[in-house]
């Protein structure tokens, strides 16, 4: 079979496991990746996203000889008999009456293994129409998930493409009427050794008619889901119309239909064979003539469970019946390259037990393969998304040049030095979710500490208070883990795209309608102090919510980052990404970028200082800002003209009189009808101090002077005095869609866009605007989009490793938690019961759900902070509010690691409240307390209080050049 190595330039796959299928460049991968709306799919629903709804028949394939063809394939050898199982659909539609392309797929068993599905020798999937519309991948994913203006502009550049997509819509018909065609050319080399390209088709009879060809009546294209096309009046046919026609089939004694082959010679003319591999180009049939390989007699329907899972893998063919290969998505053989590898990853998907789907971009199989070769990659951005997405492409044996306008790196998660004391001026608090940051502080051997804690500042009687406590109800905690469950079960996976569908709506009708208007009494102070925005107008609950998850309040699992709760890296955030910086080989800061130009043979990024030419480039600004330094493309100005951001500012200032070492939201400014223009929060870091760090939104026409202005009233009114203003910076903060755009799709059209023109979109803008969002989505963009190379220190998917520079300090790498303290799940079961029964007055049994006997937030706040005093370690907020019996509880406790390191700060039975700025959340206990007028409250033993996220966690430098 060597025959086909170099037939016309084209190369061909051997079979499945051909290592040469993960042999392909950037934009080919790229590509792969927005296919991956097709296998969240199919994880989601567990079918196929095309085809799913269909019937299977089994049956024998007779391998017949045709006289005046070519000596045959041995696989097709005359006289053969080999098993064979087909499936008959109904494209994307459970409705088989409406107009719609139809499918059947073959397969083709081993003879040696027939009764073995898995072992199949030879797969071919095929459709109504004798062409394919698209000419190569790229060409078919613009078509099939663009805009109409996509379509028309394509329809307008083939003239033919129109009449290609109509002739593949059928009328219903009965299954085993139709034509159906392979459309995509493969390989086939012939019993003498000579290589041609082959397509198949199936008919009943050789002369059968083409049945069921549709009128579109003047439609420009067919409808594209989740629009379904309409019936004809009072046409009340069944569904499962064709399908119920073809088990009558089988019942009457079966059918028979004819596979056969076009063959088009390879070798003569190498652009010829090119041209000829066109899948949207037809092959004169006077001049290469289908003939008859083989009968397809089927008598035996399938299991529908066994019909379903059945993987239709176009490369799986023996050698010298295989695939063409492409490297560039733009080329012929990519569409049964691409599909090959989709449809393998929405495989595994749908039917593995795994709760995530198998990655598109697989390495290639172990034992065998090329590696991918090292791309330069142009990172723009040093902030936390840049550094994070060129620390993981470096980990992976690439190299990368980051460009940044400022003169210092670390964006928006600045610090600046007053008395010889860290003050962070944008990121600064972590939560226990916190995940990414803990394992790169931990690598990077930068020390961190418990953050101090974070109360609501109320101004009428001049002391702090706790948060409300209404979320953390039983019932009204349980109201939203049901919708989580069901409509956003992703939302903590990195990214928003996968959940934007269901919290497109604006955040305060999301909360109405579902009843959640506790979440935002409990959760909305800090949010909209942490600089989001406040909970009205047309922000879409989806920040919210993932601000919410975010805050380490709903998580029962273990806490991986050493600290009790709510914690900050030690001497300033900026000294992290100073340190990742220093490792990676080529950081530029000061740089002007005046252009950048993509194309074909790269990306060339002019700066004031040269060019730089890279193979790909990652932003880490939001597109509205770096718009006007690209070549954009239509979609690109579209997208990037929907942004919106929030007007956020930064001011340092001594003061006296105010609350002091902890974090204060201002309550009346946080509200959802709250004047924007006033301190939202103010944080009082280290003892011993007067600097303070605070935050208000901007308003018209309020510039530094005005800012610093509405700061000392707005300290006045909380009963204290600035003494001096020390700073004042402003952040185009939080880049986010509004809930009309969200709705339409627009975060799925930016997924869609990666890698297109060799462009890669990181930062807030698609992984929210916390530096824990931030670094997992470029972490896992780069994973998506980038292979490990021969030159990768590590294989793809484990911790990063140690950076190149040792640590440059003694501080002890962030923890991952000591050794649990060895409670026993009986033990911490008996504990329970007999607490409960104590709150309850009652019997309690350690297979009752907890819900039945803890009924209100005092209830659940007593146990809680009993239970975490008594296992001497951090309970999760929420884990009793859970639907779970005390049994289940008790395991799970019995499970965690002993989350509170030796040395910590916080008592036992405390959790210090996490938050970027000011941020405290809900605490469960008898309300607002203060020790005395200089110091923040501290909560009683046995008090949990809870807490949320602040001002902060952010990338990108502010107010300055777009490229930041």
């Amino acid at each position: 079979m060597s025959a086909l190595g170099g037939a016309g330039g084209l190369r061909f796959s051997t079979g499945p496991d051909d290592p040469a299928l993960h042999d392909h460049d950037a934009d080919f991968a790229a590509l792969l990746s927005r296919f991956e709306v097709m296998v969240r799919a199919s994880r989601r629903t567990r079918r196929r996203f095309f085809h799913a709804h269909a019937v299977g028949v089994r049956g024998e394939a007779v391998f017949t000889a045709d006289p005046g063809g070519p000596a045959p394939h041995p696989f097709l050898a005359p006289g053969t008999r080999v098993p064979v199982l087909a499936r008959y659909s109904s494209g994307e539609r459970a409705d088989e009456v409406p107009p719609g392309t139809r499918g059947a797929s073959l397969l083709f068993g081993d003879p040696a293994h027939p009764d073995d599905p898995g072992r199949a020798a030879f797969a071919l999937t095929l459709n109504t129409g004798r062409t394919l519309f698209a000419r190569s991948a790229a060409h078919f994913h613009r078509f099939t998930f663009g805009t109409d203006a996509d379509r028309e502009e394509m329809a307008r550049a083939d003239p033919g493409l129109r009449a290609a997509v109509w002739e593949q819509v059928r009328d219903p018909a009965p299954y085993p009427r139709y034509h159906y065609h392979s459309q995509v050319p493969r390989a086939y080399v012939d019993g003498t050794g000579r290589p041609w390209l082959a397509r198949y088709r199936v008919l009943p009879f050789a002369g059968a008619p083409d049945p069921g060809r549709h009128d579109p009546a003047g439609r420009r294209f067919p409808v594209t889901p989740p629009q379904s096309p309409p019936r004809a009046p009072g046409d009340d046919r069944p569904p499962t119309l064709l399908s119920d026609a073809l088990r009558a089939q089988i019942d009457g004694g079966g059918f028979t239909v004819l596979l056969q082959v076009q063959l088009y010679p390879l070798g003569a003319d190498p652009e010829a064979d090119r041209a000829a591999l066109d899948p949207a180009r037809l092959w004169p049939e006077d001049l290469h003539p289908y003939r008859t390989v083989a009968e397809l007699r089927f008598d035996a329907l399938l299991d529908t469970a066994l019909a379903d899972s059945l993987l239709f893998d176009p490369a799986r063919a023996p050698e010298g019946l295989g695939i063409a290969l492409a490297r560039s998505p733009h080329e012929p053989a990519s569409v049964n390259h691409v599909r090959a590898l989709v449809y393998r990853a929405a495989h595994a998907a749908r039917t593995g037990p795994a709760p995530t789907p198998a990655p598109i971009l697989a390495a290639p199989p172990a034992g065998g393969g090329r590696p991918h070769r090292p791309l330069t990659v142009c990172v723009i951005g040093a902030g936390p998304a840049g550094l994070s997405a060129a620390r993981e492409l470096e980990r992976r044996g690439h190299r990368t040049v980051v460009l940044e306008s400022a003169p210092e790196v670390g964006g928006k998660s600045a610090s600046i030095r007053v008395d010889g004391r860290a003050y962070d001026l944008g990121a600064h608090i972590c939560t226990p979710e916190y995940a990414e940051l803990t394992r790169l502080a931990a690598d990077l051997g930068v020390g961190t500490e418990d953050a101090t804690p974070t109360r609501v500042h109320d101004p009428g009687a001049g002391a702090a208070r706790r948060p409300d406590t209404a979320f953390f109800r039983p019932e009204a905690f349980a109201r939203y883990a049901r919708l989580r469950a069901e409509h956003f079960p992703d939302i903590r996976r990195p990214g928003l795209a996968h959940s934007a569908a269901h919290l497109a709506r604006p955040v305060a009708e999301w909360l109405d309608g579902g009843g959640l208007a506790a979440m935002a009494a409990s959760l909305g102070e800090g949010y909209t102090a942490s600089g989001y925005g406040h909970l009205r107008g047309d922000l879409p609950a989806l920040y919210f919510v993932k601000y919410a998850e975010l805050t380490g309040l709903f998580s029962t699992g273990p806490v991986p980052t050493g600290h009790a709760g709510a914690f900050t890296v030690r001497d300033g955030f900026a000294r992290l990404w100073r340190r990742v910086a220093e490792e990676l080989p080529d950081v530029r800061t000061g740089v002007e970028v005046r252009a950048v130009e993509r194309g074909a043979e790269g990306v060339a990024v002019r700066t004031g200082g040269g060019t730089v030419h890279a193979d790909a480039l990652v932003l880490t600004p939001a597109l509205d800002r770096v718009a006007h330094l690209l070549d954009t493309t239509e979609e690109e100005r579209d997208l990037a003209a929907r942004i919106r951001t929030v007007d956020y500012r930064t001011v340092v200032f001594r003061a006296s009189g105010l609350l002091r070492e902890g974090f204060y939201l201002v309550g009346e400014h946080t509200a959802a009808g709250a004047e924007p223009g006033h301190l939202v929060a103010y944080h009082h870091r280290h003892a011993g101090s007067d600097v303070h760090t605070g935050y208000l939104y901007g308003a018209d026409d309020l510039d530094a002077d005005g800012a610093a202005a509405r700061v000392r009233a707005d300290v006045a009114r909380l009963g204290g005095r600035v003494e001096e203003v020390l700073l004042v910076r402003r952040w185009p903060f939080m880049p986010h869609f509004p809930a009309a755009d969200l709705a339409d799709g627009v975060l799925d059209r930016f997924e869609r866009m990666q890698g297109r023109d060799r462009t890669y979109y990181a930062g807030g803008l698609l992984g929210f605007e916390l530096v824990e969002t931030t670094v997992a989505y470029s972490r896992d963009l780069v994973g998506r989009f980038f292979a490990d190379t021969a030159e990768a220190p590590v294989a793809a998917g484990r911790p990063p490793a140690t950076g190149r520079h040792p640590a440059r300090s003694a501080d002890p790498p962030a923890a991952s938690g000591p050794p649990a303290r060895g409670r026993g799940a009986a033990e911490i079961r008996d504990w329970l019961l007999a607490r409960i029964s104590a709150e309850t007055g009652g019997p309690v049994d350690a297979g009752d759900p907890l819900e039945y006997h803890l009924v209100d937030s005092l209830a659940v706040a007593g146990v809680q902070g009993d239970l975490a005093e008594w296992l001497g370690r951090r309970v999760p907020p929420t884990l009793l509010l859970e639907p779970a019996t005390v049994e289940e509880v008790a395991h799970r406790l019995a499970a965690l690691p002993d989350e509170l390191p030796a040395g910590s700060a916080a008592a036992p039975g405390t959790q210090p409240a996490p938050g970027t700025g000011p941020g405290t959340g809900p605490g469960p206990g008898p309300g607002p307390g203060r020790d005395d007028p200089g110091t923040a409250p501290r909560p009683a033993p046995g008090q949990v209080p809870v807490a949320v996220p602040g001002p902060g966690f952010r990338h990108h430098p502010p107010e300055r050049t777009p490229h930041e």
